[in-house]
């Protein structure tokens, strides 16, 4: 099954409409899907060296743009069920005080989280989450996945 994998995304690679897919795969893999867009990236690349660095941009745009997904999706989770759950245990204050802590170190975590090829949709919906500023969840996410994307 690997092998059918590895030979549709060889032989798609150089498809008229692989760009576009290559967006939405990466869009998606930032919010909500499991399938890394690498395994397209990659072919594509190896088939098209003289586009790698527009792929490349296209990535880094869709993982960026997916990225506010992921986080919208945090947010609205933590207001419908996160803040139920949180007084059902009283731990308003604690939820506070990691909320605040975590507005100090958390840029860190996006940008050394989005470096890696993990899932970024983990870092994306905590944000959101944790309400972490969307200016600085904006300047991590691009300075990470340019970064990733580009290397």
């Amino acid at each position: 099954m690997l092998k059918r994998s590895y030979d549709w995304c060889v032989s798609f690679a150089s498809h008229p409409s692989a760009p576009w897919l290559l967006f939405a795969l990466t869009f998606i893999e930032s919010s909500f899907s499991p399938l890394p867009p690498l395994p397209l990236l990659i072919p594509m690349c190896i088939a098209r060296p003289d586009r790698a660095w527009f792929y490349a941009a296209i990535c880094a745009l869709g993982s960026v743009l997916g990225g506010y997904l992921g986080y919208a999706i945090g947010a609205l989770l933590y207001d419908s069920l996160g803040l139920w759950l949180i007084s059902l245990y009283g731990l308003q204050a604690k939820a506070s005080e990691l909320i605040h802590t975590s507005q100090h170190f958390w840029f860190w975590v996006l940008v050394t989280k989005g470096l890696t090829p993990i899932p970024f949709k983990i870092v994306t919906i905590m944000s959101g989450f944790l309400h972490f500023d969307l200016w600085r969840f904006t300047l991590g996410m691009i300075i990470s996945r340019v970064t990733f994307f580009m290397m």
